[in-house]
């Protein structure tokens, strides 16, 4: 199993997901269903990328840098 971090660009804006999946194929399969789940109405996803891809080991961990304006 892999933690992966997937970057969205959508009609709503940039988007990152951490998802938890065996293999890319299923990643790309998932992603649709947890941003759409996430909004009210779903948004149109224009390009989505895997960025990065780690083996779930315990202490497996992204950090997400936010950005203040």
């Amino acid at each position: 199993m892999y933690l992966f971090k997937i970057e969205v660009d959508s009609s709503e804006g940039a988007l990152t997901v951490i998802l938890a999946a065996e293999n890319e194929e299923q990643a790309f399969k998932e992603i649709d269903q947890h941003v759409e789940r996430h909004f009210l109405y779903p948004p149109k996803l224009n390009e989505v990328a895997i960025v990065e891809k780690k083996r779930i080991t315990p202490g497996t961990a992204y950090v997400i840098e936010t950005r203040k304006g």
